[in-house]
């Protein structure tokens, strides 16, 4: 007889012991396993651009599922309930990193006027220790290019490299310090989570703060600052040191990153400092009890600290900051008197931009972007109900942010105007802070019975769309209206699908024969040479190059040795000659294509909307002038070297007379 083997069923099975077993939550999986998924299907969105002549519905659809795929598990993840704050600072840190699209780029390296000119300084500073490099408005804000620069120096790592290191790891902090503001202002763990992921939903952080552009770094800073100074300020005892110091070290370094950001920081500080005010004047009433007590000195401290830092490091830069601000203050003081004038106003209907009137993108993220501020509206003032009904116990903050969100819809008026209101789409960033403050204290609290009793059906009505199952639809719906109809609001379709170069286009100007150029000179010619070249060819020459690039106007108009075939002025040949200039580079193609943006140097180029072309004669004439020989040529682009003995001799303004 033998006896029966036990047998363990699988429910009765030990679990491995030591540290125990816990399987990974779902939602964990997925923010692990997705977000790389979702990166190389957005890659591949990027492939597909770079190989069609025009945008076509294949590279949006790749784009979209791409980053829903990668964003939406790390967004719930990092907004759920029940998870530590290693994981969930973790998932933070992941948005903000997936969020940096541009690492994506294609080609890799700086696109567009401002990288370009930005890499030059922190080239300058790179290789000479040079701070503030030349005599435009960025040499004065020299802090972006030093951070670069140093980074560079520690890592070893390429510039270019280095700087996408730098722009990232602030585009993770300007998460994380949304999160921490909106947990200082009162807000629950997750709901200054969703406070960081509304944030992410304003028009510049998907493409115009991953560029590698001092805002890039200085708004961070500005996060940062305000996260530190709420903290001081909200404190029922004597404010930690700590956050006293983080706060003044923001204050005093970011004026020498960045003037806007500067500004708006200035411009923020005001109604926190009021709402400050008046939180403390009702306090003392016996009404007023109840409410939490505050400190006012660390706004006002920092509020000094900034203005003190400005001041210092502005003075002797008051006059270029007032030339390179004024034009966006009087375009938007004329977009304002667009609406203030009402004859005007529909008298002439024609001079009101129409969204997206003209654009090449799908049709779902038209709708999503014309859907965008209605939907932010609506998120907007829901909160504000469920802030008004807890108001007597949330301080004076939320109501100073407040303020704050409601700038960004009075601006969508002014970005309808005929101007365009460049100053309201660089206000986004900033006026959407305020939006994140009220709508994550808002979500701590949630709809509750109070807020349900005291607006009847509008509470009602709220509370109908937080239930279990509706609540998660309606959020995933806003969330993907809204990422969809930032980026379309945010950015132009070439700046977001870079790749194969297009003549004209700034953000896909960038070809290997500008870039072959380019490195001529900088092998070729002294550092600082005076170039004349078009626009695009421009930011590769003074850029990788290290020229110093004149560009034409109306008072230095040697666009016409392009532009006339009649023979080259002789006032025209004085300026050449008093303005040193020693290469001009001509594009071939200025004679037979028309660039994207409708001009080849600037703006106020003459030949701005004309049909017409660049005359052949024109072009053909660099290649007979006696002062000019060509001295390089790559594809269409030909570099000529002025010869300035023989000009001063010559003067010659046509090839006849002259052996070509």
């Amino acid at each position: 007889m033998t006896a029966a083997t036990p047998t363990i069923t699988a429910a009765a099975a030990p679990r491995p012991s030591g540290l125990g077993y816990r399987r990974p939550p779902r939602r964990l999986i997925a923010a692990a396993v997705l977000p790389p998924v979702g990166a190389t299907v957005a890659l591949l969105a990027l492939h597909h651009a770079a190989t069609v002549a025009e945008p076509d519905n294949l590279q949006f659809a790749l784009l979209w599922a791409g980053f829903l795929c990668g964003m939406v598990p790390l967004v719930v993840l990092a907004c759920s309930t029940g998870i530590n704050g290693v994981t969930r600072t973790c998932a933070l840190a992941g948005i903000g990193l997936f969020g940096m699209g541009r690492l994506l780029r294609l080609p890799l390296g700086p696109l567009g006027n401002d990288e370009f000119i930005h890499m030059r300084q922190a080239l300058e500073t790179y290789l000479n220790g040079e701070v503030g490099h030349g005599s435009g408005i960025f040499s004065h804000f020299p802090g972006f290019h030093q951070a670069i620069s140093a980074f560079a120096r520690l890592t070893g790592l390429p510039l270019w490299l280095a700087a996408l290191a730098v722009v990232a790891l602030a585009h993770v902090l300007s998460v994380l310090a949304v999160y921490q503001l909106v947990r200082n202002v009162g807000a629950s763990a997750t709901g200054a989570a969703v406070g960081a992921v509304v944030y992410t939903l304003n028009p510049s952080w998907l493409y115009f703060d991953t560029s590698v552009s001092y805002e890039s770094l200085a708004l961070p800073l500005l996060l940062w600052c305000l996260a530190a100074t709420v903290a001081a300020s909200r404190g029922p005892k004597q404010p930690s040191l700590r956050y006293i110091a983080v706060a003044l070290l923001c204050g005093a370094v970011l004026p020498v990153i960045h003037h806007l950001t500067t500004i708006m920081l200035c411009l923020i500080l005001v109604p926190l400092i009021v709402a400050g005010v008046v939180h403390s004047v009702r306090r003392v009433r016996p009404k007023g009890r109840g409410a939490p007590q505050e400190h006012l000195w660390p706004l006002l401290l920092t509020a000094s600290c900034l203005l003190n830092s400005a001041i210092f490091w502005w003075s002797g830069v008051r006059e270029d900051l007032v030339s390179y601000l004024g034009p966006s203050v009087t375009g938007g003081w004329a977009g304002l008197q667009e609406f203030t004038d009402l004859s005007r106003a529909f008298g002439k209907a024609s001079n009101t931009r129409l969204p997206f009137a003209g654009a090449q993108t799908p049709l779902y993220e038209t709708v999503c972007g014309l859907l965008f501020s209605p939907v932010v509206l609506m998120l907007f003032l829901m909160s504000l109900v469920v802030l008004w009904v807890h108001r007597r116990g949330i301080g004076s903050a939320p109501w100073g942010f407040a303020a704050l969100g409601v700038m960004f819809f009075l601006s969508i008026p002014v970005a309808l105007t005929s101007g365009g209101g460049e100053g309201a789409h660089r206000s986004w960033a900033f006026s959407f802070i305020g939006i994140a403050v009220v709508c994550g204290l808002a979500w701590s609290f949630g709809v509750s019975p109070a807020v349900v009793a005291h607006f009847g059906p509008l509470g009602r009505f709220l509370g109908r769309l937080t239930r279990p199952g509706v609540g998660i639809g309606v959020i995933g719906v806003a969330l993907i209206v809204m990422y969809v109809g930032s980026a379309a609001l945010g950015t132009n379709i070439s700046a977001r699908f870079p790749g194969s170069p297009r003549v004209g286009d700034d953000a896909r100007s960038v070809s290997r024969e500008g870039v072959a150029v380019a490195d001529w000179m900088a092998a070729h010619a002294p550092v600082d040479s005076h170039v004349v070249a078009d626009r695009y060819v421009s930011h590769q020459v003074d850029s990788v190059g290290r020229m110093a690039t004149l560009s034409p106007s109306d008072a230095f108009p040697v666009w016409e040795l392009y532009m006339s075939a009649k023979p080259v002025r002789r006032p025209v040949l004085k300026q050449v000659l008093d303005a040193n200039i020693r290469y001009f580079v001509v594009d071939s193609r200025m004679a037979t294509t028309r660039p994207r943006m409708g001009f080849w140097f600037t703006r106020n180029d003459p030949s701005l909307g004309e049909s017409n072309l660049f005359p052949q004669v024109a072009i053909d004439r660099f290649n007979c002038l006696p002062w000019l020989r060509a001295a390089y040529a790559a594809g269409a682009l030909t570099v000529y070297e002025v010869d300035t003995d023989v000009l001063r001799r010559t003067m010659a303004g046509s090839c006849e007379g002259w052996d070509g």
